[in-house]
């Protein structure tokens, strides 16, 4: 009874996040409405198989699973209208002075496109059998990581062609474009579809106040769950001439994939990452066992620490032990399927237990003053935002400090390219006409 009323609050959670979003037509490019459709998309259906094994569960932890996770959402919420309602007073009292010309931003995206396929082509000078390993390690780590400069560039072309038009606007668009293409109809990585949207539908909506109409998006949310468990077997066709070089499978090929007999309705097969938390959560639920921050730091120093100068022996020193995996194997002896993750909501949870939920309440509240700034006209606001939105909708696949550990990589980046590229004559200038051209969107 419990486990079911604890689904049921988290259903209620996510469906009135979802429907309050379509109260305002803009309401899909806030992170709550994204957050949630992640949640009812992804998240619900494999709890819903997961469901279907309680003779093989403990029901008193699915439950506190359910509650943790409807609370995380709602932390989503909460710390964004905290973050919109702090940032419209502060803006109150100094009003946006930062503004970025079309000379400015035209030289930040192409010195940010220039790296960006720098890295696109180093990938590709490095062999067939490296590129083709399940886990990467070396200097292909590293180039895929600076690789992910690509939706900032991407984001800022396609604002710079919508907002002035330009032929150099034109070339920057192309170029980041041809980025995305083999990443999404050829690799068909999930991410990089993620981005592409958010970076299309952001532009639009900061350069020409544009939105997909509400049926679009009703539609294309079943859509986006269909693709999001069928992407194995996308992934299977583009390799399916047995050789190693990918392609892009034809339609007929796409059409015959059996889409429905992937989800977690119908195969149970598909629920590794919520099985994941659940064994998280009962670990610390029924031992106390809690990190304390140490999983988090040793996501930044794995990201951020490269073994390849400092040596694997600093390296290792810097980080905490903290074995979830081999706590998981040794009181359960249950190990999850390679690849699979353990979701951010778990994985909070085992860092502060319920006050895991901080870190929810932290994004959200940042994002939320980025996106107050842009609608008040800050294309760099805008730029941060496009950047981070991305990252916090797939938080809840991955892990707590996601958005952290790859803004210090785009809030950098865009620091100093503009440093280099901007001119400081016009960068501090009044922005007169903000009105004019922008609104003020809650």
């Amino acid at each position: 009874m419990a486990e079911a009323v604890s689904f049921l609050i988290l259903l209620v959670t996510t469906c009135g996040i979802l429907i309050g979003a379509f109260i305002q037509p803009h309401g899909y490019l806030k992170l709550p409405p994204l957050c949630a459709a992640v949640y009812g998309g992804w998240l619900l259906p494999q709890l819903w198989q997961l469901r279907g094994q309680l003779g093989n569960l403990d029901a008193t932890y699915l439950a506190i699973l359910n509650l943790f996770f409807a609370a995380c959402l709602f932390s989503v919420h909460i710390g964004w209208h905290w973050g919109v309602r702090a940032e419209a007073y502060q803006l109150a009292r100094i009003p946006v002075r930062v503004f970025a010309s079309q000379r400015d931003i035209s030289r930040v995206t192409g010195l940010v496109t220039l790296v960006a396929w720098s890295m696109w082509i180093a990938m590709g000078m490095r062999s067939l059998d490296e590129r083709n390993e399940t886990m990467w390690s070396g200097p292909l780590t590293i180039m895929y990581f600076f690789l992910n400069l690509k939706m900032l560039s991407m984001f800022l072309s396609t604002y710079l062609l919508l907002r002035f038009k330009s032929r150099v606007a034109v070339l920057l668009f192309l170029a980041n474009a041809a980025l995305y293409f083999p990443l999404v109809l050829v690799y068909f990585r999930r991410r990089a579809m993620l981005e592409l949207f958010i970076a299309l539908s952001l532009a639009f909506w900061f350069a020409r106040r544009a939105v997909l109409p509400r049926v679009g998006v009703l539609l294309g949310m079943p859509v986006g769950t269909i693709v999001v468990f069928a992407v194995g077997a996308l992934r299977g066709l583009a390799r399916g001439d047995g050789t190693l070089e990918w392609r892009m499978p034809s339609f007929a090929d796409i059409s015959a994939i059996d889409f429905w007999s992937l989800t977690p309705f119908v195969s149970d097969q598909q629920s590794p990452e919520v099985t994941n938390a659940f064994y998280l959560v009962r670990l610390s639920s029924e031992l106390g066992y809690h990190t304390f921050g140490a999983s988090s730091w040793n996501r930044l120093v794995f990201q951020w620490v490269p073994a390849q100068i400092v040596g694997a022996d600093l390296k290792n020193a810097l980080m905490i032990d903290a074995d979830v995996g081999g706590a998981l194997v040794n009181t359960f002896n249950y190990s999850g399927r390679t690849g699979s993750t353990s979701t951010a909501m778990a994985q909070a949870y085992v860092e502060f237990g319920p006050f895991g939920i901080v870190f929810f309440v932290a994004t959200a509240y940042v994002l939320a003053r980025w996106w107050v700034r842009a609608n008040r006209g800050s294309v760099w606001a805008m730029t941060l935002y496009a950047c981070a939105l991305p990252l916090a909708v797939i938080m809840p696949t991955s892990y707590p400090i996601v958005v952290l550990n790859f803004m210090l990589l785009y809030g950098g980046a865009l620091w100093v390219t503009r440093f280099m590229m901007t001119d400081s004559s016009s960068e501090w200038r009044h922005q007169r006409h903000v009105g004019r051209g922008y609104c003020d969107v809650k």
